[in-house]
This record gives structure tokens, C-alpha cells and sequence, in this order.
């Protein structure tokens, strides 16, 4: 199964990609949303605070991750189809606005500033 891991307090550390679109971004209509404003609710002021400056980073919708054929393709899309402001990264490379880009079990992908690792069992 695939899969995003995250490490940070307001997601939840496993998230499984179960369909073949799945949406991410800050807004809650997303299939992921980045943060997950269950857990972010639960923090306290001052650690929501700490972490506002790179949720903003997030746009409303952010990427796309699709699975086809059992392989799993990432790409940046922004709210208005134009790419997000901050850019999707898959080991620091900047992707190419609505251009599929392969993911393999272990990559690090970037939301913004906001990191998740890309596995598969």
C-alpha cells in the first residue's frame, strides 16, 4: 500500500493513497488537506502560531497525486490550475505545473515547506 508520512503535530503521521486522484492542499474539500484542522485545532495558540508561516505555503489546492497501473505519479496544480505560489518538490526538485512526475517508495515531497515522505509496501 501507498502511502504519505508526515512529522508534524498538526497531521496525522500515516496517510494512505487509496484512490486514483487524490487532491492536496489547504482546502478542507481537498481529499488530503494540509493541515488537518482536527489535529490543528487541538494545538495550542502558541504552537499554531509556530507553525502558521509555512501552512501558508500551502495553497487551497496544491497538487495531485494519481495512480495508474500500480505506479503513483505526483503534479503541482495551484487553486487556479496555474501552479501553486510555493512550488511541489519531489527530492528538491522543483516539479513543472501540471506535468505528472513518477514517485518511487522513499522520495520526499515538499507542499510548499511542508514535507512528507512517499512509501510503498
Amino acid at each position: 500500500m501507498a502511502k504519505l508520512v508526515f512529522n508534524y503535530s498538526f497531521m496525522e503521521k500515516e496517510y494512505p493513497l487509496e484512490k486514483e486522484s487524490i487532491m492536496v492542499g489547504r482546502d478542507p474539500k481537498n481529499d488530503l488537506v494540509i493541515p488537518d484542522y482536527a489535529l490543528f485545532k487541538r494545538l495550542s495558540p502558541a504552537e499554531q502560531r509556530l507553525h502558521l508561516g509555512n501552512l501558508k505555503n500551502v495553497s487551497r489546492v496544491h497538487a495531485r497525486i494519481t495512480s495508474s497501473d500500480n505506479r503513483f505519479f505526483i503534479e503541482d496544480v495551484g487553486t487556479r490550475g496555474l501552479g501553486s505560489n510555493y512550488g511541489t518538490y519531489v527530492n528538491d526538485l522543483r516539479l513543472e505545473v501540471k506535468k505528472p512526475y513518477p514517485l518511487g517508495s522513499n522520495d520526499q515531497i515538499k507542499f510548499g515547506h511542508i514535507e512528507a515522505t512517499f512509501t510503498e509496501e
